[in-house]
């Protein structure tokens, strides 16, 4: 086992909060630094996880094994904030047409463990708008993070315990010596980035493959069960009680951060097809998601720089995939156990 003294993350968004209580569980504490930067991704997320992907309605990457790292460790951050931020939904998914409906039962039936397929059902009554020759299907094992609670809670627990630093990271102010990063004037064992898109302006990994994707979505004046969600054109859950949240768009190619026009006519749209009314739209977000070429997560240790590590690349799966991701770069940390090569930046050259 490597000792640890003193960590550094860089970012506190979703791959920075669940790596910091991810030491913390194993009694490590680290210090946290930022800035709360435009077109953070966590900022406009619902924290959903869906484990049925896409038109062909396949099976998340590796779900099975992710739901039993995210599950408890999830009731552990639960536990920790004193709230449930972490909850199960009852999620339900619009099967236009028959070949979808065959579709949904093919995909089932190849699938070892199917249980997150449900059962057929008319539509929700929950949704409201119907619409004749609809099917709809119930999606089990879908859960909900309550990103703007964890990010507060966690956020005032660090502020707490001394370890947050509100400041936008400068890279100048590092310097690397044989066994150790200096941040202005702090040394530390390890400097870990969890910065997100950010990750092409840092010197030292901005040659992974990290291609940023805008999704924006609405906060909509409309009342939901807490835990109650359903996908027709756009997916729509609760988010506060009076409002729902209601996207997301993906946008590979853009030049602002802000909040995008276009999408917030094609989302305002979408919605009035849902639900047959205008939409009461009181607020409209937009993150920029890091994803990979190869759509696996991006961790590990500098090839060159070891007190060096990063955490990136989680994409639109990030609620599931950060428990069991942070947990590979602590054990590879402490216990000295490899990364696995699907989801190692070893897999990716420098020269690249």
């Amino acid at each position: 086992m490597t000792k640890i003294n003193k960590l550094l993350i860089v970012g506190q968004g979703l791959a920075g909060t669940v790596f910091h209580f991810t030491l913390f569980q194993r009694g490590i504490h680290a210090d946290i630094i930022d800035c709360d930067s435009p077109g953070k991704a966590s900022s406009a997320s619902a924290g959903i996880i869906n484990p049925i992907t896409g038109p062909k309605y396949n099976k998340s990457w590796n779900f099975d094994v992710l739901k039993n790292v995210f599950e408890p460790f999830y009731e552990s951050l639960n536990s920790f904030l004193g709230t449930k931020v972490f909850n199960p939904m009852r999620m339900y998914r619009k099967l236009g047409d028959a070949q979808q409906v065959n579709r949904w039962v093919y995909q089932s039936e190849q699938e070892v463990n199917n249980a997150c397929y449900g059962s057929f059902s008319f539509i929700p009554p929950e949704y409201g708008n119907d619409a004749p020759g609809e099917a709809w299907a119930e999606v089990h094992e879908a859960y909900r993070l309550d990103y703007r609670q964890v990010f507060m809670l966690y956020r005032e627990k660090l502020r707490a315990m001394g370890l947050f630093r509100g400041e936008t990271f400068s890279y100048d102010n590092l310097t690397l010596e044989r066994d150790r990063a200096i941040y202005n004037g702090i040394e530390y064992d390890k400097v870990i980035f969890c910065e997100g898109y950010l990750v092409a302006n840092n010197p030292y990994f901005n040659y992974l493959p990290v291609i940023p994707a805008k999704g924006d979505a609405l906060i909509i004046e409309k009342s939901l069960p807490n835990n109650f969600m359903a996908k027709r054109t756009g997916m729509a859950v609760n988010w506060d009680g009076s409002h729902i949240w209601y996207g997301a768009t993906l946008n590979r190619n853009f030049s602002s951060t802000e909040p995008d026009i276009t999408d917030f006519k094609n989302l305002s749209s979408w919605y009035a097809e849902d639900f047959g009314e205008v939409a009461r739209v009181a607020n409209h977000l937009s993150g920029i998601r890091p994803t990979s070429r190869d759509r696996r997560p991006l961790i590990g240790i500098h090839p060159d720089f070891p007190m060096l590590a990063i955490l990136n690349g989680l994409g639109t799966k990030g609620t599931s995939l950060a428990p069991l991701m942070a947990k590979y770069l602590v054990e590879n940390m402490v216990d000295g156990k490899e990364i696995p090569n699907e989801v190692n930046i070893n897999r990716v050259s420098p020269e690249s």
